[in-house]
């Protein structure tokens, strides 16, 4: 009788802990969402950011620059769908990146913002002819850390990976 009950309360409570992991579950992929859907700057947007990409850009241009150049929403969402064809990247990343490469160029005097970059990037590399926009951007920060121009950056890389030739 006593092995019955000790296996009835094992069961039982078998049973509460499974039930318990099961109505955990939801609300723990509900918290690894971050929220953000409005234009709620932060340093990166992350994966679990359900805002998109270009909205995300233009507030972070119209908040980081003193005379913002915004585009509308379209242009830099196609803007960021032709460099993910280009680059082999997500638009969230190519944003993230851009911004990366905006902040390292401030560091050194520049004044291009990301969106900015992400088009001059496009026009100069042709689809898969470079690892990712990371790589691209980090070739190109080093030829303007070295004294290039901005144009001559480009140039340098459109007739090395690109649409110059």
């Amino acid at each position: 009788m006593r092995m019955e009950i000790s296996l009835a309360f094992t069961f039982v409570f078998a049973c509460f802990v499974s039930a318990c992991g099961e109505e955990q579950a939801p609300q723990r992929q509900g918290a690894q969402r971050s929220g953000m859907t409005e234009a709620v700057q932060h340093k990166w947007l992350t994966p679990q950011d359900e805002i998109e990409p270009e909205v995300w850009l233009i507030a972070h241009e119209a908040k980081s620059s003193a005379s913002p150049q915004i585009g509308n929403a379209n242009d830099v969402k196609h803007s960021l769908a032709k460099a993910s064809a280009t680059f082999n990247d997500t638009p969230r990343m190519i944003a993230n990146r851009a911004v990366q490469l905006e902040d390292m160029l401030k560091s050194e005097g520049g004044g291009e913002s990301a969106i900015f970059l992400i088009d001059r990037l496009n026009g100069a590399i042709a689809p898969g002819r470079i690892e990712s926009f990371g790589a691209a951007g980090q070739q190109y920060y080093n030829m303007r850390r070295a004294g290039l121009t901005g144009e001559q950056a480009l140039d340098a890389l459109s007739k090395r990976y690109g649409t110059r030739g």
